[in-house]
């Protein structure tokens, strides 16, 4: 066989399995993404563009994230963490895996995300398969005395979105009210991880 033939077998072979999986994620329920070797945002399937818009983000469709980079979306207290799978998917191979939650201010939702290594572009498959949903079973009133600085700000979970007591730190409450706060909301939100999320999820220092 001819060295181009068998060039031109391999394309083939890499498009019929990219074809296969795009097929797949197209169908799937679980929200699913892919990336590029520089991590912008290549693709995301149906099931993105459903939960954005079933959770009052219809600006963040296919349309508007295509070329965007993923970690710009990211709360910096966990760029490390994700920077640190990514690396770790490309030099093993191997599926990385990570619980979180994602919860609007009426529903919880845990999510199981999976980073899947696609060659031999090194692109990056993510899927986001639910776990739980059910209704919320704790909630906190909004109370700025309680839970917003001086300068207008409050400490929200980038994991769990529970919100920081001023009167005692180390409690943090689920507040549904700031999860929908809008631009123009005189409180202001700066991230960070509460106790519990830093020990079990995220062990970072």
């Amino acid at each position: 066989m001819k060295l181009s033939e068998s060039t031109s077998d391999a394309t083939r072979m890499v498009h019929g399995h990219l074809s296969r999986i795009m097929y797949t994620l197209q169908r799937s329920p679980a929200v699913c993404y892919v990336l590029d070797s520089e991590l912008r945002i290549l693709y995301c399937n149906p099931a993105w563009n459903d939960f954005a818009r079933l959770n009052g983000a219809p600006q963040l469709t296919t349309d508007a994230v295509i070329g965007l980079a993923l970690f710009d979306a990211i709360p910096e207290g966990l760029r490390a963490l994700y920077s640190e799978a990514f690396q770790q998917v490309l030099r093993a191979g191997r599926v990385w895996e990570q619980s979180y939650e994602c919860s609007s201010p009426t529903v919880f939702r845990a999510f199981r995300m999976r980073i899947h290594l696609l060659k031999p572009q090194n692109w990056f498959i993510v899927t986001n398969p639910l776990l739980v949903e059910r209704p919320h079973t704790k909630a906190a009133p909004s109370d700025t005395k309680t839970y917003v600085n001086a300068d207008g700000f409050l400490t929200m979970c980038a994991h769990c979105r529970c919100s920081r007591r001023l009167d005692d730190p180390g409690q943090w409450d689920f507040v549904p009210d700031y999860l929908q706060l809008s631009p123009q909301s005189p409180v202001k939100v700066s991230h960070g991880l509460c106790p519990v999320c830093r020990a079990y999820f995220y062990r970072v220092n």
